[in-house]
C-alpha cells in the first residue's frame, strides 16, 4: 500500500499531511524547522515506507529540509507552487487557505499525479542552480546599467556614444575620470593617451586621444555635476558588475566541469551554442533520466502548448504553458536565438516555419522544441551532435511543429 506526504513550509516550522492510495488523510501534524523536528519527520517518513514525499519549491525555506530527506529516501519530489495552486481550485471552491490545508492539498496532488512526478537526487539539491541563478541575476543588473549609461552619456557626450563603443574597458575608463565632453576638454592630451593605454585598458581599440579631444570640441553635450555624477556612478557599478561576472562565471564553469562537462560538451558541440549557455541549461535540467522522454523535458520547460478542455472538448491554445521555469525558458530562447545565426541546420528549420506562414514568435517556440528534442536525444544517446545524425530517423520522428504562437519572454 502506498502513501503520499505532503509538505507546507514555512520560515521556522513545516507542516505534513500523510494519505493513502485511496487519497484519504490518515495523519498530519506540525513540527518545528529545526535538528529535533527533523528527526520527528524521520521517523514519520520511515513508519510509511512505500511513500512518496513532496513539497512547494519555496524559495529558499525548502533547501535545508529536503536536502535532509533526500539524504535517506529516494522519493522526494520539489512541485511547482502555479500546480498546486491551480489544483487547490479543484480540491475545494473555499477561499480558505491554511499552511495545515496547503499540506494537505499536496500530499493530494501527488497522490492524483504519481506518474508525472519528478524525483529529486541528492546532485539536484546540492546543484549550481544557485550559481546559475546570480550569474543570471548580475547579467539582468549588467544590461540595465549600460542602458542607464547609454542614456547619461546621450546627455553629457552623445558624439561619444554615437561613433565609439562606449562598454570597452579604455572607454569606461575614461568616462569614469572624464565623465563629460566638458571635462574631456579641461584634461591635457597626455592624461587621456595615457588613460586609453594603460595597462587595464583592456583590448586594444580603434580610438585615440587625438580622436577624443577632435569629438569633445565640437559637442553639444550638456555638462552639469549631477549628470556627471550619474555617468561616474553608472560606470564604477559596471566595472564591479563586470568583475563579479567574471568571478561567478569561472566558478560557475569549474564546478560545472566536475560534474557535467560530458553533457556540456554535447550540448556545444551543436554549433551556436556556448560555454555559458549550455552550462546553465544543464544546471536548470539535472540529469535527463528524470524525463521519461522528450515531451516531459518540453513541459517542464513550459514551452508545450497550454491546453483548455470542457467535457469531450479538447482545445490547444496559442500560446505556450509557461508552467516550469522562465529562466530555463529564457537561456532555451538565448540558444536558439545562437543556432539561428550560427547552425544551418537549425536555420533552414527556422526559415521553414517562416515560409510555411507561421509569425516569427510562433516560429521561435517551434525551433526552441526543435532544440530540446534534439538535445534530449543527444544526452540519452550520449552523442555529439552532426549533421548527418540530426538529418537522422533519431530526430525527427516526433512532430516538429509546435502549435504555440507565443515565445517565453527573453
Amino acid at each position: 500500500m502506498g502513501y503520499f506526504i505532503g509538505i507546507d513550509i514555512s520560515k521556522g516550522s513545516f507542516n505534513y499531511s500523510v494519505v493513502d492510495e485511496k487519497c484519504i488523510q490518515i495523519e498530519s501534524g506540525k513540527l518545528s524547522m529545526d535538528r529535533n523536528g527533523f528527526d520527528k519527520f524521520k521517523k514519520i517518513v520511515e513508519k510509511y515506507q512505500d511513500s512518496i514525499v513532496a513539497c512547494e519549491s519555496t524559495g529558499s525555506f525548502h533547501i535545508n529540509l529536503v536536502s535532509f530527506l533526500v539524504s535517506f529516501k529516494k522519493e522526494i519530489a520539489l512541485i511547482n507552487p502555479s500546480l498546486i495552486k491551480r489544483f487547490s481550485f479543484s480540491v475545494s471552491l473555499r477561499k480558505t487557505k491554511t499552511d495545515e490545508i496547503d499540506a494537505n492539498v499536496i500530499a493530494l496532488f501527488i497522490c492524483k499525479n504519481r506518474e508525472n512526478i519528478h524525483y529529486l537526487m541528492l546532485e539536484d539539491i546540492d546543484s549550481i542552480v544557485p550559481i546559475a541563478r546570480l550569474r543570471e541575476s548580475i547579467a539582468k543588473d549588467i544590461a540595465k546599467t549600460k542602458t542607464q549609461l547609454k542614456q547619461h552619456v546621450n546627455i553629457t557626450f552623445p558624439e561619444l556614444e554615437k561613433n565609439y563603443n562606449i562598454f570597452t574597458l579604455a572607454v569606461l575608463n575614461l568616462l569614469k575620470h572624464y565623465p563629460s565632453a566638458k571635462k574631456v576638454n579641461s584634461a591635457s592630451n597626455m592624461e587621456i593617451y595615457r588613460i586609453l593605454k594603460h595597462k587595464n585598458a583592456g583590448r586594444a581599440v580603434n580610438i585615440t586621444h587625438k580622436d577624443i579631444k577632435e569629438l569633445a570640441r565640437n559637442s553639444i553635450g550638456h555638462s552639469s555635476f549631477e549628470y556627471e555624477a550619474l555617468v561616474e556612478y553608472d560606470v564604477e557599478h559596471l566595472l564591479f558588475l563586470l568583475e563579479k561576472i567574471e568571478k561567478i562565471e569561472k566558478q560557475f564553469i569549474d564546478k560545472i566541469n566536475k560534474s557535467k562537462k560530458d553533457d556540456v560538451d554535447i550540448l556545444t558541440s551543436i554549433k551556436g551554442i556556448g560555454d555559458i549557455t549550455a552550462s546553465y541549461f544543464i544546471a536548470e535540467i539535472g540529469n535527463i533520466e528524470r524525463f521519461k522522454n522528450k515531451k516531459k523535458l518540453i513541459a517542464y520547460i513550459g514551452t508545450d502548448p497550454s491546453i483548455a478542455q470542457s467535457g469531450s472538448s479538447i482545445n490547444k491554445k496559442g500560446r505556450i504553458s509557461k508552467k516550469g521555469s522562465k529562466s530555463l525558458r529564457r537561456t532555451l530562447y538565448i540558444m536558439a536565438m545562437g543556432t539561428i545565426r550560427s547552425n544551418e541546420y537549425f536555420k533552414s528549420y527556422y526559415l521553414k516555419k517562416r515560409q510555411e506562414g507561421m509569425q516569427h514568435r510562433k516560429a521561435i517556440v517551434a525551433l526552441m522544441n526543435k532544440l530540446v528534442r534534439v538535445i534530449y536525444a543527444l544526452l540519452k544517446k550520449r552523442e555529439k551532435f552532426s549533421l548527418k545524425k540530426a538529418n537522422s530517423a533519431s530526430f525527427s520522428n516526433n512532430p516538429s511543429a509546435c502549435s504555440c504562437s507565443a515565445v517565453c519572454s527573453p
